[in-house]
């Protein structure tokens, strides 16, 4: 499994973490098509202490973690469930965004994570305003599900 970038993001407070890699079918008029290569980025096992080093540094700024891609969830399953019980050390609310529907998302992932944004982009169903969990979605197919409320 291969990070492409870890950023902080001022608006939402989040160390902003996207994976290299999305398989096909991809969304139409993607936002992120360079991400789509798994070859991309660095193996996430370098990519550990470089994110240790930011949550520590930076820990009273960082509010969540917000996991990007590439697609989140066509990682390989046991890497994907490592990293993410890596970040579950830091005591922060994860959030993964993905195409899939809520149904399609495996139990030990929705064990780990606080939120999960589902739903691909499509550009015929565009719209403003579809704010949920303070996040504003750019489709009206798009839904946020938390933890412990919605799943």
């Amino acid at each position: 499994m291969n990070i492409l970038s870890v950023d902080y993001s001022l608006r939402t407070g989040s160390l902003d973490i996207y994976v290299a890699g999305c398989s096909p079918p991809h969304c139409h008029q993607c936002h992120n098509p360079d991400s789509w290569d798994f070859n991309e980025g660095v193996n996430i096992e370098r990519v550990k202490p470089l994110i240790e080093t930011k949550v520590r540094a930076f820990e009273c700024m960082i509010a969540n973690f917000m996991i990007f891609g590439g697609e989140p969830l066509d990682q390989p399953a046991e890497e994907f469930a490592d990293f993410l019980e890596f970040l579950t050390k830091f005591s922060l609310p994860i959030w993964i965004f993905t195409r899939y529907d809520i149904s399609e998302i495996p139990d030990n992932v929705k064990g780990v994570v606080d939120y999960i944004k589902t739903g691909r982009y499509i550009p015929d169903l565009t719209c403003e305003g579809h704010v949920q969990y303070g996040i504003e979605l750019a489709t009206s197919n798009q839904k946020i599900y938390k933890k412990d409320v919605d799943f």
